[in-house]
């Protein structure tokens, strides 16, 4: 009867129950997720990226504490804790191609096209004009648009302090862009007559 007790205390302990390991595993494709989303704004959500990027820091903590906790308890290493690990690091991967903004303008540039489609450019030395288009284009909100000598130009609804947007520009930036309007902005190209523009002092 004593061995039976030996060998009961003996055995390992059940490890969390899949409810909540589904759950927390839920909550870091939702974090990593967030933090994709928040750099693929113009110039970044910075306060997306800092709420996001503060949970990961919390997420990853609880990971590691619960990881060792689960080693300790049960006396098995558990396979699916590499699952959180791998979400990081993919998240990484994707963060460091610039992934999330190269697909969510690739989603969203023919409805910036079709915008622009047929409209005379504006030469050189003409005035700035407003035009109204739709709040959403593609998956991005736009507050504004005007056409610019040389093309029109698109201001993202997070486009931070400076603001920061999209430009269609088919002869390319010109020194005439570099006005109070655009807050001197820098351009960077998306390929064909598209440019990412974001405003600096």
């Amino acid at each position: 009867m004593s061995d039976t007790a030996t060998s009961d205390d003996a055995a390992p302990k059940a490890g969390p129950g899949w409810h909540w390991i589904w759950a927390f595993h839920l909550v870091v494709v939702a974090v990593a997720g967030g933090v994709l989303w928040s750099v693929s704004y113009p110039d970044g959500d910075l306060y997306l990226l800092g709420a996001f990027g503060c949970t990961s820091v919390l997420v990853g903590c609880f990971w590691l504490g619960w990881t060792i906790s689960v080693a300790r308890t049960t006396g098995r290493r558990r396979g699916w804790f590499l699952a959180g690990p791998v979400v990081g690091v993919l998240t990484l991967a994707l963060l460091c191609t610039g992934a999330p903004f190269k697909m969510r303008w690739a989603a969203s540039r023919g409805a910036f096209a079709a915008v622009v489609a047929g409209h005379p450019i504006p030469p050189p030395g003409s005035e700035w004009e407003g035009f109204i288009v739709p709040r959403r284009l593609g998956l991005y909100s736009i507050t504004e648009a005007g056409w610019v000598p040389g093309g029109a130009v698109f201001y993202e609804a997070h486009g931070g302090l400076y603001g920061a947007g999209f430009a269609y520009l088919p002869g390319g930036p010109t020194a005439e862009l570099d006005t109070v309007e655009l807050y001197w902005p820098q351009f960077k190209h998306l390929g064909g007559s598209w440019y990412r523009w974001i405003g600096n002092l």
